[in-house]
């Protein structure tokens, strides 16, 4: 006849029973379910540069001229700025945070804000709120063709003041 064996218990490793292993590990699993140890979520990704060049929007200059001051048109989609119209005419503003280049969020109430660390922008580019220190940029606007459809240059700059009349 065999005899039955009999498991013998598994050592404890040095210094940590199994108490207080299983303590720990929930306490790690209640920090990091509670928003600490990994730094929180990682930065977002920067927005992707427009395309270079002359870009033609759906709006002629007739018709957005007719439209009331603070219109603004929203072309992420497109290059990723903003068309909009002040009292002094029609400029071009690019829709990517100068603090890590987030894309910003659509101007609401004359504001524009970046959802990534909070700046936030006045409807001409100019910084309310940081961390940016720099304001938007404008881009270059002209007619593609006499009459016809609004072009955006994302690779000319121009001063903030700089309008199409």
């Amino acid at each position: 006849m065999s005899e039955r064996e009999t498991a013998s218990p598994v050592p404890e490793a040095e210094g940590m029973g199994r108490r207080a292993f299983c303590l720990g590990a929930l306490a790690t699993g209640l920090v990091v379910a509670c928003g600490g140890g990994g730094g929180g979520a990682p930065a977002p990704a920067p927005a992707p540069p427009p395309p270079a060049g002359p870009l033609t929007t759906t709006d002629t200059k007739a018709d957005f001229l007719a439209t009331p001051n603070g219109t603004t048109r929203d072309y992420r989609n497109l290059g990723n700025f903003f068309l909009i119209h002040d009292a002094t005419g029609i400029y071009a503003m690019t829709a990517i945070c100068t603090h890590m280049g987030c894309t910003v969020g659509a101007p609401v109430g004359g504001q524009i804000a970046c959802p990534c660390h909070g700046s936030q922008y006045d409807l001409g580019g100019g910084n309310l709120v940081g961390p940016a220190t720099s304001p938007l940029v404008h881009f270059q606007v002209t007619e593609a063709t006499p009459g016809g459809f609004l072009a955006v240059n994302t690779a000319q700059t121009v001063a903030a003041n700089v309008r199409l009349t």
